[in-house]
């Protein structure tokens, strides 16, 4: 894991923020969640995330982060390497709205495309976008998958970041699920998905998971558009090991029991 962590005090000031937060995060196990509330399953999963396309003029990372609370009441996110990481802000300057594509302006730390993290069971997570603000100084702020780590009582230790941009239950900052994006249209989120907001894209099913589905970031830059087309990619169930061997000791089977039962038929000479 890195360095950077994310950190949440709480304060009489903010009791009963602080109180839902941490309910959240304390409540009974959940079987599935993966949306602006968290991220969690009931067992070890593996999903595979596949870069899609970056726009704007911030250069960011994608990375995972698991939080929890600890004995004093404090609320922190262990984060992990990058999954993702823009090496420059975009392909070419401005043009198609700073757009970056894998392999040139975006790469990972095995080349590959598509990477994979596997989430523990009944630990909670959150995707982190961590940018530049435009100045070339990486990790300056970030935008998490979890709205309420959109907060001013969620900052970056040994940060001078904080988001105090959001009101105190946090700013929704990734969608998720088959939503539209229009690169090239200045239409807001909410007319090009057909007057749905950004909070009717806000978890994911299985089902989603198991075909393929996309998760895409604001970056909080030109004043917090909140157009949600700055850091896409795509989230799918990685095939289960034991699933794929199952499968093919069930094929090898049919095949022994089909040429057992051709052998029974033969005609005796």
């Amino acid at each position: 894991m890195t360095t950077l962590a994310l950190v949440k005090k709480t304060s009489f000031t903010v009791a009963s923020l602080a109180t839902t937060i941490l309910l959240s995060i304390c409540t009974p196990v959940r079987a599935f969640m993966f949306g602006t509330s968290g991220i969690q399953f009931d067992r070890d999963t593996s999903i595979n995330f596949t870069f899609d396309q970056s726009h704007g003029s911030y250069q960011s990372s994608l990375l995972v982060a698991k939080y929890q609370v600890d004995d004093k009441g404090t609320s922190y996110g262990n984060i992990f390497p990058p999954l993702f990481q823009e090496i420059k802000p975009s392909d070419n300057g401005a043009a198609d709205e700073w757009k970056g594509t894998f392999g040139n302006a975006v790469t990972s730390n095995n080349g590959s495309i598509t990477q994979t993290f596997t989430f523990l069971q009944d630990q909670t997570y959150a995707l982190l976008l961590w940018s530049d603000s435009g100045t070339g100084n990486q990790f300056e702020q970030y935008a998490s998958s979890s709205t309420f780590m959109n907060s001013p009582e969620w900052f970056a230790a040994n940060n001078q970041f904080r988001r105090d941009d959001c009101i105190l239950t946090g700013c929704q900052q990734a969608v998720f699920g088959d939503f539209k994006l229009d690169y090239n249209s200045p239409e807001s989120f909410t007319s090009i998905n057909g007057g749905k907001g950004p909070e009717q894209y806000s978890l994911l099913t299985m089902a989603q998971l198991a075909q393929g589905t996309k998760i895409s970031f604001d970056d909080a830059g030109g004043g917090n558009d909140r157009d949600f087309q700055d850091f896409t990619v795509s989230a799918e169930l990685a095939p289960e090991p034991v699933t794929v061997f199952g499968t093919m000791m069930g094929i090898g089977a049919l095949a022994a029991a089909r040429g057992k039962k051709k052998r029974h038929h033969q005609p005796e000479k």
